[in-house]
């Protein structure tokens, strides 16, 4: 029967703060030991002469159901407080006294390891080590996700490391990761890392002369437009695998619904496939929706090394293939609002969601005298009707070209609508402002016979929607003198 403690620590037990180490360390150790722990606790009669690991190893205990504070006694000697756990298989008691309850908590951790049971100290040790390698995936994640949401980062650069982490030594450790992917009837080898066969891979292994420590130092070998990832590659390219074949198998449609990496003897894998990619053993496959429910799936071995595929090696290789059909979405997400959003189909500039997008960014960005400038070209409607809308279109692309070609690469130009255009010059003085504006509306005169007129206003790019609103202002002002105006404030 297990003893409750007085009232008078209660509070003091509730607000000891146990590190989440030592939690997860001891929600592991819990569901692997098949017996319990008696403890007795010897704890000074004034609460505030306690140790703060003492209420921390009586929270413990009240929280995890292995162990049962059997006896509690009280002393008035610092020196006399201490915890004594035995196990029920009647095994060493280990002792915790005063002096090692004042240190640290990793210095108590430390102690109850060595002095616990061979069977308990070693399980304890596997713990430690399987938490300090799931740690060690995380911050491999991390340099992932931060290099793989990156927008300058390409889908295909994201994907090499991705698999990269999924053969890492450092993460997954798989000696092999290919890629398929969904294309009309079947799945085609898309990319692929790792030895193409056993020569390659004892080399490869040969030259391991220190740790594989982290992700970092491969990140730079992928390079721009790489033809293929590995040899592995280059030889299974062409290799396909029918839908409706590898529909058919249930393990695979199971991992599809459950959206869960699974392994499986290469058995019930396709003869053809297992000659085409030299399969042993057994492999992983680790399904993703990438677009519109277009499927792709990483397949993964231990091809060289021979080893079973580890429930470890599966758990990370299904973090990181979600991982990667996330930000793969992300970056189609990316491409569409570059290409269908921020550019106008007609004349090839910024559209007016770009330039809202930009006009956010610089408020926050930059720091630095602007112009902002508002341009209608005049007579446009007269165009179109004279002429009709082609004519009218090749005029405003033609605008834009001009535009384009006069203007810095640090200026911007972005289409608002209709005829009417933002153009912003970054970093100008305000007196070279109408020459600017003069010169390509001298241009514009002399290559398409129109002009243009339009509101200038100039300040600082933090103020930028106040400038927009005086730009527009000017605009109304230079077309009511007559067009072909250039008005600045």
């Amino acid at each position: 029967m297990e003893v409750k403690f007085p009232k008078k620590y209660q509070k003091k037990i509730n607000s000891a703060y146990v590190n989440p180490g030592i939690v997860l360390l001891l929600e592991n150790f819990t569901k692997e030991v098949l017996f319990e722990f008696e403890v007795t606790i010897i704890i000074h009669s004034d609460p505030l002469k306690v140790p703060d690991n003492l209420y921390k190893l009586i929270k413990i205990c009240n929280s995890f159901s292995i162990f049962t504070i059997k006896n509690i006694e009280e002393t008035h000697y610092l020196e006399e407080q201490k915890v004594k756990i035995s196990s029920s298989q009647g095994e060493n008691v280990v002792e915790i006294n005063y002096e090692t309850l004042q240190k640290e908590e990793s210095i108590v951790l430390y102690e109850l390891i060595k002095n616990a049971s061979p069977l308990v100290g070693s399980m304890l040790t596997d713990i430690l080590l399987n938490s300090s390698k799931i740690a060690n995936v995380f911050m491999v994640s991390k340099i992932i996700l931060e290099k793989g949401y990156d927008p300058e980062t390409s889908i295909d650069e994201m994907i090499y490391i991705t698999m990269t982490g999924i053969t890492g030594g450092f993460a997954g450790g798989f000696n092999r990761a290919i890629l398929f992917v969904e294309d009309s009837s079947d799945f085609k080898v898309q990319r692929a890392i790792g030895p193409e066969n056993e020569i390659e891979a004892q080399e490869t292994y040969e030259r391991f002369e220190t740790l594989e420590k982290n992700i970092q130092s491969y990140l730079s070998q992928y390079k721009v437009g790489m033809s293929y990832f590995s040899n592995l590659e280059e030889k299974i390219k062409n290799i396909f695998i029918k839908k409706e074949s590898l529909l058919s198998e249930d393990l695979f449609k199971y991992a599809i619904e459950l959206n869960r990496s699974i392994k499986l003897p290469v058995s019930q894998v396709e003869e053809k496939i297992i000659n085409l990619l030299d399969l042993k053993g057994e492999v992983a496959i680790s399904p993703i929706e990438i677009e519109n429910h277009k499927l792709a799936f990483y397949l993964c071995d231990n091809r060289y090394n021979g080893k079973p595929i580890t429930d470890d090696q599966l758990e990370i290789l299904d973090y990181y293939a979600k991982e990667s059909g996330m930000m793969w979405q992300n970056k189609i997400f990316q491409s569409i609002l570059k290409k269908d959003a921020q550019v106008d189909a007609l004349t090839e500039i910024g559209n007016r969601r770009s330039y809202e997008n930009y006009i956010s960014n610089i408020k926050y960005l930059k720091n630095q005298e602007i112009a902002l400038v508002m341009v209608d070209l005049d007579n446009f409607k007269d165009v179109n009707d004279s002429y009709g809308h082609e004519e009218g279109d090749e005029l405003l692309k033609g605008f834009a070209q001009l535009c384009v070609n006069n203007l810095r690469n640090e200026d911007s130009i972005f289409r608002y609508g209709g005829d009417e255009f933002v153009i912003i010059l970054e970093g100008v003085k305000k007196e070279e402002v109408y020459s600017i504006l003069e010169r390509i509306n001298r241009k514009l005169k002399q290559e398409m016979n129109v002009t243009f007129s339009a509101g200038v206003a100039y300040g600082n790019s933090h103020d930028i929607n106040s400038l927009f609103k005086i730009a527009d202002q000017n605009l109304y002002k230079a077309k009511a003198e007559g067009k072909n105006k250039i008005f600045v404030s």
